[in-house]
């Protein structure tokens, strides 16, 4: 018997603790005007933040709160220009990282500007044709499906995945996150990390000109065999590899040394492709 009402309280208790925990979640939606081609701020440090396209000359603003010691700012100004979205502390107050957290889900118009900063959120977009300044020191970013666009990542620890971004313009700077770009292409692709890792996997397409470089992390890239690349890749202290059936570049800028650099052409050559690093290794493969 007295086993059996311990299992009764401690089951209230368990339902108990469900329902405060539910409690002290608020959901709240807000729709802001903005004009076409205004700007929207989202500033929040810790939880996440997602977006989404939207269909109307709207920004919509789901939040979802886990205290009530935190409170979402989300304001238009008169034109319509600017949308400001930030999350605040009610006091000075020492907040455990459960009641810091804010989950955005929100949805803008395609031909808007995008500005995201967070701490730890992760930001997560898709579908989204926008121009992009994406910040974060150890959330994960990440792009998936984007056209026709200005893409600004700046990363601290946080990791950066881009995907199916077609027709851009796309420049990321990470300390120590690793960078992984799929089907990536547009008239200048950049990254650039210190410690982080960076991978490339498509065919660099586009007649672009793409730079990828690391102080000590590891460069990867895998090529198609129809991709059209005049590609150099150089090492001070690293190694080189290749795998890929480059041709011998008739007038190279340098002498290529045997395992620190690499010259090479791949059909016409449209796009440019240069992987520097300084005691990283790099290696280029065949897909």
């Amino acid at each position: 018997m007295k086993k059996l009402c311990s299992i009764a309280i401690l089951t209230v208790i368990m339902a108990l603790s469900v329902i405060i925990a539910l409690a002290s979640d608020s959901h709240n939606q807000v729709k802001l005007n903005i004009a076409p081609g205004g700007m929207v701020n989202i500033v929040n440090n810790s939880g996440s933040v997602t977006l989404h396209p939207g269909s109307q000359q709207q920004v919509t603003v789901n939040a979802t709160t886990h205290s009530d010691k935190v409170e979402v700012d989300s304001n238009s100004i008169p034109d319509g220009k600017r949308v400001e979205i930030r999350t605040h502390v009610l006091a000075q107050q020492k907040l455990s990282n459960d009641e810091l957290k804010v989950d955005y889900d929100i949805t803008v118009p395609a031909g808007v500007s995008v500005t995201v900063s967070t701490a730890t959120a992760p930001i997560t977009i898709e579908n989204l044709n926008a121009n992009l300044s994406l910040s974060s020191d150890m959330g994960k970013i990440t792009v998936k499906n984007a056209a026709n666009a200005h893409i600004h990542v700046r990363s601290v620890a946080a990791p950066v995945a881009l995907t199916n971004v077609t027709a851009s313009y796309v420049e990321i700077t990470s300390s120590s996150g690793a960078v992984q770009l799929e089907d990536v292409f547009g008239p200048k692709v950049t990254a650039g990390t210190t410690g982080g890792d960076i991978t490339y996997r498509g065919d660099c397409s586009g007649g672009g000109v793409y730079s990828l470089t690391t102080h000590s992390g590891t460069i990867d890239v895998t090529l198609p065999q129809n991709a059209s690349v005049d590609l150099t890749a150089r090492s001070v202290t690293g190694s080189v590899e290749n795998d890929f059936p480059f041709q011998q570049k008739s007038h190279p800028t340098f002498v290529p040394s045997p395992g620190r650099s690499l010259v090479g052409t791949s059909n016409s050559g449209s796009s440019s492709v240069e992987l520097q690093s300084f005691s990283g290794r790099i290696r280029v493969k065949k897909q």
